[in-house]
């Protein structure tokens, strides 16, 4: 298993418009999320905003080009007991030729905002 699939990503959905600048991703949460105390670790959080910031570049991309993840600025705002899922939701903030910005804001099943994840993507060549 890698990282990704461990993850647990249920679904990422991005509207099919010209504008592409907003997608949403599910992760269900297990025991592969939580830190000692049965808490969400926070890494877990930023391995899946940055993955799905990865995905929604790539979505919007073409054929020649691949968005790699270069920065990455988390906030954690309250804890999450291992249990349910987490619901990230990213708005492109800049698409340039060379990279994309997203924000993206982490709810808990009850829509309480748990983390904010920022990440930055660097464009380059296949």
């Amino acid at each position: 298993m890698n990282l990704i699939e461990g993850l647990n990503i249920e679904y990422f959905h991005m509207e099919p418009d010209q504008k592409a600048d907003r997608f949403e991703a599910k992760m269900n949460l297990t025991s592969f999320h939580s830190q000692p105390f049965g808490l969400l670790h926070g890494g877990a959080t930023i391995a899946f905003g940055e993955t799905v910031a990865g995905q929604g570049s790539n979505a919007i991309l073409d054929k020649d080009h691949v968005a790699v993840g270069s920065n990455v600025v988390t906030y954690h705002f309250r804890p999450k007991k291992i249990e349910g899922y987490i619901l990230a939701k990213g708005i492109l903030m800049h698409k340039g030729r060379t990279s994309h910005v997203w924000q993206i804001e982490m709810y808990d099943e009850n829509d309480r905002l748990i983390s904010c994840v920022n990440v930055t993507n660097t464009i380059v060549d296949k």
